[in-house]
């Protein structure tokens, strides 16, 4: 995929340049669905993002300057943020994508006086996980057969992180 909305495949070098993160627009939506697919094994179809896009859901991209390289999804339920979805393409992880992406998700929380925030993790992505106890998430439980993946169904680990003051 070429262009203003290609999706970042061999930048990891160039990551560490400035990015910028700005809301997500439905003509980001290939790019989009091209990150998930290369990050996870059964990822959400494109009517999907197209749908969290139109609804009351607070979507994020991050741009190089070249090609998207990582979205974040957040969903406030109550007085508590839900944490969706956050991808990074494979050659900028590692390089405070994520990172940039949770904080900002955080921050629109707590302006939304979000008590605090839950997320579901695959127990086995290490990356994941250290970065989410780095921003104070903990985890708290299991949600059985949560994920679908080649063999079936695995666990996702519950995390939450209550806010300053909450």
């Amino acid at each position: 995929m070429r262009g203003r909305h290609s999706v970042a495949a061999d930048q990891g070098e160039h990551v560490r340049r400035r990015v910028r993160l700005r809301p997500l627009r439905e003509s980001d939506l290939d790019a989009v669905v091209a990150l998930e697919r290369m990050g996870y094994n059964h990822p959400w179809p494109r009517w999907w993002f197209r749908r969290l896009l139109r609804s009351h859901c607070s979507c994020w991209v991050v741009e190089d300057g070249r090609a998207v390289v990582g979205y974040g999804i957040m969903q406030l339920k109550s007085s508590w943020a839900h944490i969706m979805n956050v991808c990074v393409a494979p050659p900028a992880r590692r390089h405070g994508v994520g990172t940039r992406i949770m904080r900002h998700l955080l921050d629109l929380a707590r302006r939304e006086h979000a008590t605090g925030a839950w997320l579901e993790v695959r127990p086995g992505n290490v990356q994941a996980l250290q970065l989410y106890r780095r921003l104070g998430f903990r985890a708290i439980g299991r949600r059985r057969h949560y994920y679908r993946d080649r063999w079936g169904r695995t666990d996702a680990s519950v995390m939450i992180r209550r806010q300053a003051g909450g």
